[in-house]
């Protein structure tokens, strides 16, 4: 009994003792402190996915920039010259030009004009001004609007995609940060009680068995300092990532608060996210879009009418004009299509069916949504009230055995199980608050906020 009370006294100054403890905080706080509103920032700044995804919106502005340009004056040109491949020979008959009196036949024999194969250059040139088409390109224009709205959108949804991204792993990270502290204060406990323990059993003051547990748990809290570490720097790797910085970077983060205070129901969650969601308005867009380009389709009976300026110019080449030059109006239109037309419009108006179709499921599939991550908030709230009874739980059982030590009334077992419990619900009470705020940031991203 006065081997146990020793071990049981030496285990209890141990657990309340931390000689290292100062040193390992003085050390972290050299490490860069990383505030989650900061990290969330340098990564929406940062992050080369939401990068790609501005730089993918911006290429429609100069879609737009191009269609526009089709409402101007079009300019074209060509240049040919080279040598004939064969002599042009025109042969004109006696009179063909008409017979007048006094003057007679012109010609007066019959002519022959031989153009040989030589140096020629052949010269084309015009200008279109459209009419009848800027009601089409106008159109065309709108569309490709719609299409650069959507691209915005698409920026917005890698935003948030990114945030919460960002925040899910800041918080793991505060967990499992908290897990790596907890087990390096054990480990470091258990080696002090090792070392202790070997002393006295040279001095045959403890048991071989007392010995040989905690041995046995130095070594089981030394795997799972090991694999805490290895997970730690892994998420540290992650959020770097994220980030759009080194892996290597060093930073710490620092802890979650309890609770969010905020007052949040469902309507008012399901409310926001019909008026913040990405998706939402990308579906509304695109049927917005496809009206457009029904109407399109259907601006292909408009005739094509316009004015237009020609020439032509030919050197080196008998009787043929030097230049040649008119301006007037110009009409393309097609009478009989065959229904290509028709089937065409046909297929647009199913497409805008489709479009509104999607847009109404789309609104039904994040109701659903933010309704499931709704609830799962509110069951990580009650994960977590409970976490922290069972926690204050078994603290008060740790203070309650450790006094027993001191009077003698408890053994080492005791101790350490009792020990072990509250680290336990320690580390669950950070799993559960860990598990909280992400639940937060999944139901905030549902929201449609970033």
């Amino acid at each position: 009994m006065m081997k146990s009370n020793h071990l049981a006294l030496l285990l209890t100054i141990l657990v309340f003792a931390s000689p290292l403890g100062s040193s390992a905080q003085q050390g972290a706080q050299d490490v860069p402190l990383l505030m989650l509103d900061d990290a969330v920032s340098i990564a929406l700044s940062n992050n080369r996915l939401v990068k790609n995804s501005v730089l993918e919106a911006q290429k429609y502005d100069f879609q737009v920039s191009t269609i526009r340009s089709r409402r101007l004056p079009h300019f074209q040109f060509s240049a040919l010259g080279g040598e004939l491949l064969q002599p042009f020979d025109f042969t004109f008959a006696k009179g063909a030009f008409g017979t007048y009196p006094g003057v007679g036949p012109i010609p007066s024999t019959e002519a022959k004009v031989h153009t040989p194969a030589q140096l020629t250059a052949f010269l084309t040139g015009g200008m279109d001004v459209p009419l009848s088409q800027q009601y089409k390109i106008g159109l065309g224009i709108r569309a490709t609007e719609l299409g650069r709205d959507i691209a915005k959108e698409d920026v917005r949804a890698e935003r948030q995609k990114i945030a919460a991204e960002v925040r899910s792993a800041y918080f793991e990270l505060v967990a499992t940060q908290a897990a790596v502290d907890a087990a390096r204060e054990g480990v470091r406990t258990l080696e002090e009680a090792q070392r202790v323990t070997q002393r006295y059993i040279t001095e045959k003051t403890v048991l071989k068995g007392d010995a040989l547990e905690v041995d046995a748990r130095l070594t089981k809290a030394q795997y799972d300092l090991s694999v805490a570490e290895n997970g730690l720097a892994t998420e540290h790797e992650r959020l770097n990532q994220l980030l759009a910085r080194d892996l290597a970077t060093t930073f710490r983060v620092d802890s979650t608060p309890e609770e969010d205070t905020t007052t949040l129901s469902l309507e008012e969650a399901r409310r926001q996210a019909s008026e913040n969601r990405p998706e939402i308005r990308q579906a509304h867009l695109k049927e917005k879009q496809a009206d457009y380009d029904r109407r399109i389709a259907k601006a292909e009976y408009i005739p094509d009418f316009g004015i237009a300026v020609s020439y032509m110019g030919v050197q080196n080449v008998q009787v043929l004009p030097t230049n040649v030059g008119v301006a007037g109006f110009a009409l393309t239109w097609e009478p009989f299509d065959w229904g290509r037309r028709h089937n065409r419009v046909r297929e647009k108006s199913n497409t805008l069916a489709q479009a509104h179709n999607g847009a109404q499921e789309t609104d039904s599939q994040i109701g659903v949504e933010v309704g499931s991550k709704y609830r799962k908030w509110k069951e990580a709230a009650l994960l977590l009230k409970a976490t922290r009874t069972g926690h204050e739980a078994a603290d008060e059982e740790f203070r309650v055995t450790s006094n027993k030590y001191k009077e003698q009334a408890a053994l080492v077992r005791n101790l350490l199980q009792a020990q072990a419990r509250s680290s336990e619900t320690a580390f669950q009470y950070q799993q559960a608050l860990s598990s909280y705020w992400s639940s937060l940031a999944d139901l905030r991203r549902a929201m449609g906020e970033e």
